[in-house]
Parts: structure tokens; C-alpha cells; sequence
């Protein structure tokens, strides 16, 4: 998800059941990483006990167990749910289980979905330290997530100053080949900041088919042992393709 590689994500792919011993597995697992912040069950259902009974005292009582742990290791334990397939104008009145969910929790998020693969949606937001939030989404196909219009306008918007900057660069260079580091030396003072290496090449794989549009070819190629970059202007001055064709 991250693109980037990290040895403090870690994945357990087997779980017990609340009060079988699932307790016992994140004891254990904290005890041996000290630096955890926060965990991620997915679903709840999963890892539900076999009880027949859905009241309002076991839902509780059951995530109570789970509230516990977090409180006593200043953690946090995210539990993916699933909605009843009813609609309603409560959305927290859409979560599946008895109320005694929510009433444990220390905030609920409803994610709702304005139509089936619209890719808009709406995320609800209620807790005891967070006020009510309403938060409008677009589903980024780019990046696997789900953000904000605020965010995606933001986005947007670095990427065309981004192409745009590339575009300039190329159109006084013609042609570069060199490694990441060589080039954000060269486009640091256009940006005027500091590049990253690492995110001007994840830039350079996400943007490259606008960067097409712009005349722009770009590759990557392994070398001596070095991943190099090559840019190459196709269009001349690349006057005609600053403006392309919708």
C-alpha cells in the first residue's frame, strides 16, 4: 500500500476467538514488540466468539475485552465491520450486532457508498474524543484508497505542477539519463525544495502517461548495477503538446 518497503508492518494471517485465547495472542505479540501503536482486525466477525447469543451485554462484553488491551498499552485496536444491508437515516443504525457495539467503542466510522461502484461515498465519523464529522470521498483508483475531495483536488494539483516542471526541465534538456539522485539534484532548485530520490521516481511511474501526453517518454532501466532513469522530449520543443488533446 505504501510502495515502500518497512519491517515495522507486520501480518497474522491465523487468529483465536475472543476468550480462546486471541487475548493471549496480542499480549504476546505487544510483548514482543514494544513499539506497536496500533493493530488492525479484519473482520470482527472472525474473531467473534461461537456464543448463540446477540444482546446488547455480549456485543459489549466482547469488545470490552478488546478495549481493555488498548487502554492498558495506550494502543490502538482498529475492528473492520460489516453494515446490515438496510439502509437507514442513521447511519451508526446501519452497523451489524446490537448497539452494545458502538456503546463499548471509543468511535465508529461508517463508510457509505452513495451507489454500488460510484466510488463516491460518504464517511461518518462519531466519538468520545472526536467531534461528528461528515467527510465526502472519491475513490482514488491510482492509489488503492478511498480520500478525501479536498485531497484529491490537492493531488491533482501537485501532479500538474510536477508534469509541468518535468516538461520544462525537458524542453531545455531534450534527453536525460542518470540515477534518481542525479536528477532530484538538477530539479531541486525548480521545486524549490528538497526531492527525494525514492518519491521522484514512484512520481515519475504514476505520472507516466500524462507525461506521454506531454511528449514525454519515460523508462527505467538497471545498469552497472544502478536503476537509471531516461527521459526523452519526442516533440521537438514540445510546444504542441503542452496543451494535449482531451
Amino acid at each position: 500500500m505504501t510502495e515502500e518497503p518497512t519491517d515495522q508492518l507486520h501480518f497474522a494471517l491465523l487468529a483465536n476467538s475472543i476468550g480462546s485465547g486471541l487475548e493471549e495472542q496480542i499480549e504476546n505479540f505487544i510483548s514482543e514488540h514494544r513499539d506497536t501503536k496500533i493493530i488492525f482486525i479484519d473482520t470482527l466477525q472472525k474473531i467473534r466468539s461461537d456464543s448463540p447469543d446477540s444482546t446488547y451485554a455480549t456485543d459489549y462484553k466482547e469488545l470490552s475485552v478488546l478495549k481493555t488491551i488498548a487502554d492498558k498499552h495506550t494502543i490502538a485496536i482498529v475492528l473492520v465491520h460489516h453494515l446490515r444491508k438496510t439502509k437507514d437515516a442513521d447511519p451508526f443504525n446501519m452497523i451489524s450486532g446490537t448497539t452494545g457495539l458502538s456503546g463499548c467503542v471509543d468511535g465508529s466510522f461508517v463508510l457509505s457508498e452513495s451507489k454500488r461502484g460510484s466510488r463516491n461515498a460518504t464517511l461518518y465519523c462519531v466519538g468520545r474524543d472526536i467531534e461528528n464529522h461528515e467527510i465526502e470521498l472519491k475513490f482514488d483508483s491510482e492509489r488503492h484508497r478511498w480520500i478525501s475531495d479536498e485531497i484529491l483536488l490537492e493531488k491533482e494539483n501537485k501532479n500538474k505542477v510536477f508534469i509541468e516542471t518535468i516538461f520544462d526541465f525537458m524542453v531545455e534538456r531534450k534527453n536525460f539519463v542518470g540515477t534518481a539522485t542525479e536528477l532530484a539534484a538538477l530539479l531541486a532548485p525548480r521545486f524549490e525544495t528538497e526531492i527525494f530520490p525514492n518519491r521522484l521516481t514512484r512520481n515519475l511511474v504514476q505520472n507516466a502517461y500524462e507525461l506521454a501526453d506531454y511528449g514525454i517518454k519515460f523508462s527505467s532501466e538497471r545498469s552497472h548495477g544502478a536503476r537509471k532513469i531516461r527521459l526523452e522530449l519526442l516533440s521537438g520543443d514540445g510546444s504542441d503538446s503542452k496543451n494535449p488533446a482531451p
